[in-house]
Formats: C-alpha cells, structure tokens, sequence
C-alpha cells in the first residue's frame, strides 16, 4: 500500500516536470524502478547523439561514478544495453550465460552484478534510453506483475524523458561550442604571439582543469609554433601537474591553481629551463626550448589562474623592455578572448529561452519561479538550486525558500540534494557567524558573488550555510526590481570552482529578465490575499437575517443607514480620482490626496467600516478599470510601532537609516500606489510621522527616512481612532493642521448601545459565523442553533462598554 501511494506520489512529481528537468525526471524514474522492484543498484542510459553511444545518465548504488564512466555503443549487438535497445525487447541478463559477451562480463564482474534485468525506454515507437536493475544474487527474479508496473511506469514517462533528454543534450552541445570558439580564439591569439616578437618560437595558453577533488592540473587550451612538429610534441606533452613538486610552476601555485609565491603576481622570465627540474623534460632535450616567459592572469580576489600565457624561445634570450610590454598587452588580450568570447551563443540561448517563458504568461509565483530555477540550473549546468524570496518579519528581512512545514514559498530542484532550507536574515558582517548565509549576504549588498570552495568560505567566518556535505561550490545573483532586492537565485555545483563569471553574467540576464513579472506576481498574491480577507469578512451573510444593507451592514436602525448612505455617496467621486490615477491624467495632481478619517469608540467597527468601503470600490475598479484585477489595498496599525519604524512603515527607509535597517525598504503608501490604505490608531502617530503625513496629504510627496530624493505616490487614505483629536490637539499632541486634512471627509460610527435596534440581526449573524466555525462533522451546515426572543430581548436591553 505505501509503496503504491509513493509511487502515485512520483507521478504527480512527474507530471509537473519540463524539458528542463532531466535530473529530477531521471531520480523520479529511478525511485520508481526500486519501490517496484526491490532492486537497489539501478542504471539508466540515454541516447547521446553529442558523443555517439548511450550514456550512463543515472545511477544508484554502489560505485555510482564509476558505473558512470561506461557507455555502450548505439548500433552494436555486443553488450546486453545496446541489443535491448536496438531490438526494444527486454531481456533477462545472467552472468553465468553462455550467450554473455566478454564486454558484458567484464561490467559484470566490475561492479559485482550477478543478474539484471534490462528492457528498454520507448517513446513514440522509438528506443530513447535502457533501464537497467541489477541484482546481486543470481536466484532473484523479478515477477512477471514486477515487470509489467515498470513497463507501465516507464512508458508513462518515456515521452517527457525524451524531451528532457533532447533538451539537455542541445544545452550541452551549446556549451561544447562556447568551449570550441574560446579554443579557436586562443589558437589565434598564441599564433598571432609568435608573429609578433621573431624570438617566440612557441606559445601556448594554459587554463586551470580539475581531475578530482583535491588535485588539479593545467591543460594546454591552444598552442602554435611555425615548426609543426614542435607545436605536436608540445601539445602531446599534455597536462602540467600541479602536485607540489611535480612540475616547475607547481612551486608558485597550488594544486588547486591559486598562485602561493608573490613571485608570480607578475610576469616570471626564467632565462634558461636546462637548470631546472621539469616535470616535461622533452621541453629541454628533444624540443630544445631554453628560455620562458611566462605572464600570469588571475583573479585579483582570490589569486586563482585565469589563465597562463607562455611564451618560449629557442635561443638564451632575454626579451627587452618593449617586448614584454607587448607580450603583458598580449596576455591581457588572450584572458579577455577566453573569458569574453563564445559566450554569446549560450547568452542567447537564454534570452530565447526566458522569453519563451515571460510569453507563457503564467500566473501563479511558484510555479514560475521553478520554471525560471530549472532553466538556469540546466543552462548553466548547475547541480542543484534555489530561489528564495524576500519576506519582512517583525521588521526584518528574510530569504525565504519554504516554509516550516516544507511548504515551497520559492523555488528549489533536486530536493534530494537540499532536503530543508531554513530562512536566512538579510544581512552581512553585523549578523552573528550562525545567521550568515551567502543569498542573505546577496540580497543585503545588492551585488553577486561565487564561492568557488565552501569549505574555505565557512573556514574564514564568511557567507555559507551549508545544507549538504556534497555541495562544493555556490553562486548567488540578486534578482533586482526598482532597485529593490525581492528575490535570490542561488545554484550548486558538487564540483569545485565550478562556476565563472559567464555564469554570474547569464544569471544577471535572467535576473533582469525576470524580475519585473515576478514582482508583479509578489504584489498581485499579497493583493489577492488581503482582498480575500476582506472579502471573507464582508461576505458571510446569515440567511436568517434580512436587514443587511450593504455588503454585510446590518442596518435597521437610523444610525446604521447612515453608514451606508456615506459609503455610497462617497465611493463615486472617490473613485473617479483612482480612475485618474490609473490612467494618468496629472490634472488633478494639485489638488491633493483624499481622505477619510472615521471615529468612534473601541469596538465600533471601524475596520468593518472600511473593509465595506474597499469591497464598493473594488467592484467599481472591476468593472470600470480591470475586471480580473484588484484595487491595490494595505491595512496598517499606528499603534503597533513606535519612531522610526513608524515612518518607516509608512515611507519607507534607506538601509542604514536606524539600527536593524540592513535593507532598502518601501512603505506602504509606495507599495499601494493607485490603491487605498487604512491607517488605524492615527491618533498614536509622533510628531515625525504627522509632518510627512501633511506634506504627503498635500501632493503625494514623501521621503524615505534616511534618504533625501523625493518620492510620489497616489492612494485613499482612510485614518481611524477612538481618541478625541480635539483633546489630542489641545494637548500638544496631534497637529491642527493635519487634523483639518485628514477630516475632509469624516464619519463618526455609532457605537453598539446607539444602534441598539440591530443588536438581534447582529447576535443572529455572528451566531452564524460562530457555528460554521466550530460545527462538528454530524452537524448539518445551514442549520445553526436559533436565539430564543427572550435572549434577543436581553441582549438589546444590555449597556456595552468597552470593545465590543
């Protein structure tokens, strides 16, 4: 039973899956494969049509990386992969057949494999892949009913599988151009090097590779001499070994190419390479190369070898001071050749690809801001990723990816390899060691940053969380809108120094790509959620009451009615001013802001008041300005902040405007530019906050605190309290000035023993509300219990003090 929910689990997981998500489709397939078989080790190979044979594209088990070096011909009957996939039949594999090739039995014998069962991929007729499930006893079997749930399975996802694999396979073949071109480029780079100076009788290039995680190399990238035989010895030299000792420039940099001798932060000649010990001998004896000029191109930040260009003659020669010159200009040329050149293929590719996407128009964050991780992860060749939003919690920022509950707020893939990311501060250096992550550190200084190793970022105190010991490398680019932070797209490698600055630009692209519709869709959600709590509050109507008047305004007495004649008089020309906010026209810019202040005592329903005066004016916007959208709303306390963070609720900050402010902010009246805002408390507002609140009253003006431009924006300002103003301004306290401003429009709401004619309907009505909330499962919906009239009368004969 477990087994079949999990596997129901994976198909909903599948179904969701793109082109982009080969790696997520390949460990779904494969989970699959072991809940139905049992099966531990499970092998999966594509076809590869980049390098002509099927591929190992998963693995599980034991001796994953090994098992992932082999490939198998495509055309070939001489190993069990490639015969079930030419003839698309499966077949029952055994070590001890006599029909097994030596092929066969040397993979066999490898990796300890007794017995697999093997049987292809098929989509649309054609053999895409072959799913391999190896068992290490020779009496297992898989069942007949195993058999056919994997056939089903597979074939369920084969269709998916084959777009992902096509798409994949064009990235990498993408990605191997770029490679080409830098090569092409540096070939004419190093041939123009040895036409420049007569005594160069052999250039090369050498860049950083890596051939496991702890030992590096130099691998010649170009080389050209005029003798062609030389320019081959040189090239079939091979790679340069950066184990300390083993070579001669292993004595200025580590084996990880970072430079470790001062010496080679600058040009190195070394006039005669007899007298040293070479770890390429046949430079010297059968190649005949005596001196070498060597100039260096690194990372200033971290001392890591862009690239090494070197220059060799025949002859002892020591090459003037003009000469070098030109070879240092020559150097720097070569860096930006290899750097800059052939990435426009790929950045292109992006652009298409992103586009492709904006054009979807898709209309939930979630979702788009996965599609928008699966691209990048696939495009960059990346591992694994994330996107984490910026979220404000008691006034500090967050990134956050899920949430407690494992909920996806953002984005991330291959969730194996992250299983929970906790939310991370914003912040840098001021945040405490534990507190620090690199997509914090991102959002908080506004500018990308790799880590190539994050065991020596974590080892200095610096900007990793580690969230798997596998990961070995990071990037992180923040995605800016209106020069505001709102989200980071992080990406991991398992390998070191996996990523450059061609990635950190193409995650800039998309970044800038992407960034206004995901803003939109930030403000769209949070619109959509204070719209429908609202709208849940002025929904719910009793059937048994008949008194409501507008929306859920229970009006039978005088008082009550006066509520809903003021929404009703004022929401027409109220609107109309919005609808010139929408549409632009500026000629109302002069005479300023409206507003409404509302008073009455605690309890009263001013809230209520104004959740009825948004739910008119937004069926007004829907069908006047934009029937699917919403008119922009923010609710705020003035009570519920003191200061600083007062002004800064409303206007906005600067970061490093008060202690805590590690991040730009924008306040509410800017975030609900064209829409309403309710301020309630306004009696609580300091002296700081109310001279604004004029100035923004008069022309929509403000400044955020800590920052001297000046801003603009447009809303319906609704101001509530309970306090008496005029007392307030006698007092010293509120100023007279925005009193007069505020109350333009003004309506005092009738407390509950002034409407004392309603209090039935009322009791009915929150009656209602209450058993919806709190009925048990037996308990029919429509039916909630009924207020006897002897309880009705004592309710209205009651005297209500306080909050109620």
């Amino acid at each position: 039973m477990a087994t079949n929910i999990r596997i129901d689990e994976l198909r909903v997981k599948i179904s969701a899956y793109g082109k982009e998500n080969q790696g997520e489709l390949l460990y779904a397939l494969a989970e699959g494969a072991q809940l139905i078989s049992g099966c531990e080790q499970v092998r999966i190979y594509l076809e590869d049509l980049t390098r002509g044979a099927l591929t190992c594209a998963h693995a599980t088990g034991r001796r994953i990386e090994e098992i992932r070096e082999a490939s198998f011909a495509i055309g070939s009957t001489e190993t069990v992969v490639s015969s079930v996939f030419m003839n698309q039949y499966p077949v029952d594999f055994r070590i001890a057949s006599p029909q097994t090739t030596s092929i066969d039995m040397e993979m066999a014998t490898r990796f300890g494999i007794r017995k697999s069962y093997v049987m292809p991929i098929v989509s649309l007729g054609k053999s895409i892949g072959v799913l391999c499930l190896d068992q290490t006893m020779p009496e297992e079997s898989l069942a007949t009913r195993c058999k056919s749930q994997l056939a089903e399975f597979t074939g369920c996802m084969a269709g998916q599988l084959d777009q992902a694999r096509i798409y994949h396979q064009q990235v990498q073949l993408a990605r191997r151009l770029e490679e080409f071109k830098s090569r092409e480029a540096a070939g004419m780079m190093v041939r123009s090097a040895v036409k420049l100076i007569e005594k160069v009788s052999l250039a090369s290039v050498l860049v950083p590779t890596q051939q496991n995680d702890a030992i590096g190399a130099l691998e010649i990238l170009a080389s050209y001499s005029s003798d062609e035989n030389l320019e081959k010895m040189y090239y079939q030299q091979g790679d340069i070994d950066l184990r300390k000792g083993k070579s001669l420039i292993s004595h200025y940099i580590s084996d990880q190419a970072i430079i470790t001798d001062e010496r080679l932060l600058k040009p190195l000649f070394i006039s005669d390479l007899t007298q040293h010990n070479l770890q390429k001998r046949a430079l010297t004896e059968s190649m005949e190369l005596r001196s070498l000029y060597v100039v260096p191109r690194f990372n200033p930040e971290n001392r890591r070898i862009i690239c090494l260009v070197n220059y060799y003659s025949h002859d002892l020669y020591r090459f003037s001071d003009f000469e070098m010159g030109l070879l240092q200009t020559h150097a720097e040329m070569v860096e930006r050749v290899i750097s800059e050149v052939g990435g426009e293929h790929l950045e292109i590719r992006v652009l298409s690809e992103i586009t492709d996407l904006l054009n979807e128009r898709t209309e939930n964050l979630q979702p788009f801001l996965t599609k928008v991780l699966s691209k990048a992860t696939e495009l960059i060749g990346a591992d694994t990723g994330s996107i984490a939003v910026v979220s404000e919690r008691d006034g500090m920022k967050w990134l956050v990816v899920e949430d407690e509950a494992g909920n996806i707020i953002g984005a991330k893939n291959k969730e194996w390899l992250k299983k929970y990311i906790p939310p991370f501060p914003v912040g840098g250096t001021e945040l405490a060691p534990e507190d620090r992550s690199l997509t914090g550190y991102v959002a908080y200084t506004k500018q990308p940053k790799i880590i190539a190793r994050v065991e020596l970022e974590q080892g200095s105190g610096g900007f990793h969380r580690s969230m798997s010991d596998l990961l070995k490398s990071e990037i992180a680019v923040p995605i800016i809108c209106d020069d505001e932070v709102i989200a980071v797209i992080c990406l991991n490698s398992l390998r070191y120094e996996f990523f450059s600055e061609e990635h950190r630009r193409i995650l800039q692209i998309i970044g800038s790509l992407t960034a206004r519709h995901i803003s939109d869709l930030q403000r769209i959600e949070r619109l959509q959620g204070e719209v429908n709590r609202l709208t849940t509050d002025v929904a719910y109507k009793d059937p048994h009451v008949s008194s409501y008047r507008l929306g859920n305004i229970i009006g039978n007495s005088p008082k009550s009615q006066e509520v809903v004649d003021f929404i009703n008089t004022v929401s027409p020309p109220l609107f109309n001013r919005i609808i010139y906010w929408a549409r632009n026209i500026l000629q109302e810019a002069t005479i300023g802001l409206p507003s409404i202040l509302v008073t009455g005592q605690t309890g009263s329903g001013k809230e209520f008041f104004f959740n009825n005066l948004y739910n008119k004016l937004n069926e007004l916007y829907r069908r006047d300005l934009n029937p699917n959208g919403e008119l922009p709303v923010k609710k705020s306390n003035i009570a519920a902040y003191a200061g600083d963070l007062t002004y800064s609720e409303l206007f906005g900050h600067k970061k490093g405007a008060f202690t805590g402010a590690y991040t730009d902010r924008r306040g509410i009246l800017e975030e609900t530019i064209g829409g309403i805002v309710f301020l309630d408390e306004i009696g609580d507002a300091d002296p700081k906050t109310q001279v604004q609140l004029l100035r923004f009253l008069d022309n929509g003006g403000f400044v955020r605190l800590g920052e001297n431009a000046d801003r603009y924006s447009r809303v319906l300002l609704v101001a509530a309290t309970n306090k008496n103003l005029h007392d307030e301004i006698a007092a010293g306290r509120f100023r007279e000035d925005l009193y007069h401003r505020l109350s333009e429009l003004s309506i005092r709401l009738p407390s509950l023993n002034e409407r004392r004619e309603d209090i039935p309907d009322l009791a009915v009505h929150f009656l209602g509300k209450l058993y919806r909330t709190y009925r048990g499962d037996n308990e029919p919906l429509e039916k909630p219990p009924i207020l006897a009239k002897e309880a009705k009368e004592i309710l209205m004969r009651h005297n209500y003090k306080g909050n109620i």
